[in-house]
């Protein structure tokens, strides 16, 4: 993901204690309570560890973080998790694409690794649109709800809005043209309408994109998918295809079906780190030492970092580095990897 300047501002900020609060959402209904509940708890360690500091340097950075507990649409509407950095002087809150354990920390330094995940490299679109025959369903990518798109027309008789159904002669207007034809349209009728419709949308997803700067991934059954990609394949609002339908799939199966979709890119970004440690390891352009690394990113030695984790620990050493290198403008990448130990903790890959 790419990081803000208020956060990049915080992150850099000599302002102690430092807090992180890191949890999981569950954005059903039935369990936004549960996400309250977590989050009080976390926030109840919080001001426990906080007593070891004055009260002067850390009463402030508790009065935002208790406000959030009044913020119902962070709680409905976020992503996979929350990481909320905070002290006297600011604080952030970061929306995940990944499952992350429930942990508070206060001290130092920020724990920051779960915002360096190659799952939070991956450009998720905005919204994904079923694209059938005679109708689009859209939803949106974040809360894998059904959305509307305001002035949008998702079905064929609503952007035809003088087809008459009943009638055995039908007309329809598309600018200053007038088309008629009869009531049971032949297959090839049928395709110039949907040609038509595709049009339409494909210039309704370009002014989309331009104003509000909008992605779509396209769903659908891949005959009807490719009839729309055969027109318009190479436009920059497109962020990905799924070719297949999904719309009688529960929330449950969606997000998964999404999921799986991602996934391909994040496992060939992490291949592609591995790759790159092995071939400077093999140039001995590797170091593992933390305080050489240290004195590598100060020397502006350092091209990037590759910290791997178990995925349930956070070494404030290593989020220490991680830090100073977002700091120094280095390519920072964290991989879960709690089932593998052929890797060092820290990798820094030199010019």
């Amino acid at each position: 993901m790419r990081l803000s300047d208020n956060l990049l501002k915080l992150l850099a900020s000599d302002i102690e204690p430092k807090i992180s609060i890191i949890m999981p959402i569950y954005p059903q209904t039935p369990q936004v309570e549960v996400n309250l509940i977590t989050y009080k708890n976390l926030l109840k360690e919080v001001k426990k560890d906080l007593e070891k500091y004055p009260r002067r340097e850390w009463n402030k950075a508790i009065e935002q973080l208790e406000s959030l507990v009044l913020d119902r649409k962070l709680w409905n509407e976020t992503k996979s998790a929350l990481l909320i950095f905070a002290n006297n002087e600011m604080i952030e809150i970061c929306e995940m694409e990944h499952l992350v354990a429930a942990k508070s920390h206060v001290g130092n330094t920020f724990l920051i690794q779960d915002l360096l995940l190659p799952e939070e490299r991956v450009h998720q679109a905005d919204y994904l649109i079923d694209l059938s025959r005679d109708r689009i369903q859209v939803y949106n990518v974040r809360t894998l709800k059904k959305a509307n798109l305001a002035g949008l027309h998702t079905h064929f008789d609503d952007y035809y809005d003088d087809f008459d159904v009943s009638a055995n002669l039908n007309s329809r207007s598309v600018g200053e043209v007038i088309f008629y034809h009869g009531h049971r349209a032949k297959s090839e009728q049928q395709q110039k309408n949907q040609v038509i419709y595709y049009r339409y949308l494909d210039k309704e997803l370009r002014n989309l994109h331009l104003e509000y700067g909008y992605e779509f991934l396209i769903a659908g059954l891949p005959e009807v998918v490719d009839a729309f990609l055969k027109l318009y394949a190479k436009r920059k609002y497109l962020n990905g295809v799924i070719h297949q339908s999904v719309i009688n799939l529960s929330q449950a199966e969606l997000k998964q079906r999404v999921s799986e979709y991602y996934a391909f890119e994040r496992i060939a970004d992490i291949e592609k780190m591995k790759q790159s440690i092995l071939s400077a390891h093999k140039r001995n352009q590797v170091l593992n030492d933390l305080k050489i690394i240290e004195f590598a990113i100060n020397n502006r030695d350092v091209k990037s970092i590759v910290s791997f984790s178990d995925g349930k620990s956070y070494s404030i050493a290593h989020n220490k580095l991680l830090i100073k290198s977002l700091l120094n403008k280095i390519h920072c990448r964290v991989i879960y990897t709690p089932h593998i130990n052929r890797y060092h903790g820290m990798n820094a890959i030199l010019y």
